[in-house]
């Protein structure tokens, strides 16, 4: 269904060329589902799309209340376990005929165990994945993505504050929200406007562990995994990699509109937990609001505000410690930031490096993208 969701969108002219393309790229870089990139870019609704794929696909679609009034005896006929596994909503029980909201309603496997476990005859309805997302937080505390469940509630409140008159208009000017999402990001040539992304709900990152001894990477290793990587998590796991063995520490964070958001990020080699859920806002003072104002790398120790205090914190560093943060730029736009912790003559003796492999980094998505298009298209 995912092959061809973009040809079949564009021969309805549910959407343009120029939306596509952009959508096959959020895709790409951060791993959202391409129906989900179009709702978030504002190229359709959630509505059209699922109303476009029930036709398609001769699938009822699943109403937005229906995902949220689930009653507890029929939510408790799916675990959480099987419900995340495969992004699905139980939502009615008719007899022994269970009503079931799903992103891809031909996953014959999903719909398969969910009958075998329930002990029903399984009606599968289509939903949005950002739908079944919200709904797998708000009725079995699966954190998922945050950035999903806020985009959610925004066409909620859109849909509540618009009166239907005829035909439902594209949603080209939705905003949305950026505090506290999380995501995934490297080096890339995207638009200025092109502000969706995040990784993929259900899909965490590869664990990883730094190398040491004889399996230290090397520059020239580097290039060819990057060159050799097959999705956005291998280019990323390479980058941290080849950081957390060449500095005490190492970090990368999303820099979106207001917030700073950690990604991933090492110290002393070992994986820095819960990084994902950090973000300072940079509306206040700290070394990302400078580096968004200036696009200039800053070399040294932190000037002691709160957001930088956190920021140390976070990263397990004292206040002592010299940083060099370097900005990842898109089209003039810091878009990310690079940080890494080492004594002040070494961090200048590396300046030059890190940002040749921020470049690599970059050439190594620009692939991925092609990859895509090419089956996506």
């Amino acid at each position: 269904m995912a092959i061809k969701l973009g040809e079949m969108l564009l021969k309805e002219k549910l959407i343009t060329p120029e939306q596509l393309d952009e959508a096959l790229k959020c895709q790409t870089i951060f791993g959202i589902k391409l129906g989900s990139s179009l709702i978030e870019l504002g190229s359709l609704s959630d509505e059209q799309l699922c109303t476009f794929l029930s036709r398609k696909l001769g699938v009822p679609y699943a109403p937005p209340r229906a995902l949220t009034t689930v009653p507890p005896e029929v939510l408790a006929l799916v675990s959480a376990d099987i419900a995340q596994k495969f992004r699905v909503i139980p939502i009615k029980l008719d007899g022994r005929r269970l009503t079931l909201a799903m992103a891809d309603p031909t996953d014959f496997k999903a719909i398969d165990e969910v009958a075998f476990v329930s002990g029903c005859v399984v009606v599968p309805h289509i939903a949005p994945d950002i739908r079944i997302t919200a709904a797998l937080s708000m009725l079995y505390q699966i954190r998922g993505d945050i950035r999903y469940i806020r985009v959610a509630g925004e066409i909620a409140q859109k849909r509540k504050q618009t009166p239907r008159q005829g035909a439902e208009k594209k949603a080209e000017t939705i905003e949305i929200p950026m505090t506290g999402e999380r995501g995934e990001l490297l080096n890339v040539k995207i638009p200025l406007e092109f502000e969706g992304f995040a990784s993929i709900p259900g899909h965490e990152d590869d664990l990883f562990d730094i190398p040491d001894g004889v399996e230290r990477y090397s520059v020239d290793r580097l290039s060819l995994e990057f060159a050799s990587a097959k999705n956005r998590d291998q280019i990323a796991n390479v980058f941290i990699k080849y950081l957390g063995q060449e500095f005490t520490v190492a970090a990368l964070f999303i820099v979106r509109n207001n917030t700073a958001i950690g990604w991933r990020g090492v110290a002393e080699k070992k994986q820095i937990e819960n990084l994902e859920n950090f973000s300072v806002l940079l509306s206040k003072p700290s070394v990302m609001r400078d580096l968004l104002e200036n696009r200039q790398f800053v070399l040294g120790t932190l000037i002691q505000t709160p957001e930088n205090i956190q920021i140390l914190k976070a990263l397990g560093v004292n206040s002592a410690s010299t940083l060099l943060v370097l900005p990842i730029v898109m089209l003039n736009k810091v878009v990310a930031a690079v940080v890494v912790s080492a004594d002040m003559d070494a961090l200048g003796r590396r300046l030059q490096e890190l940002q040749k492999l921020v470049y690599k980094a970059s050439l190594a998505f620009e692939i991925q993208i092609l990859k895509n298009k090419i089956l996506m298209t």
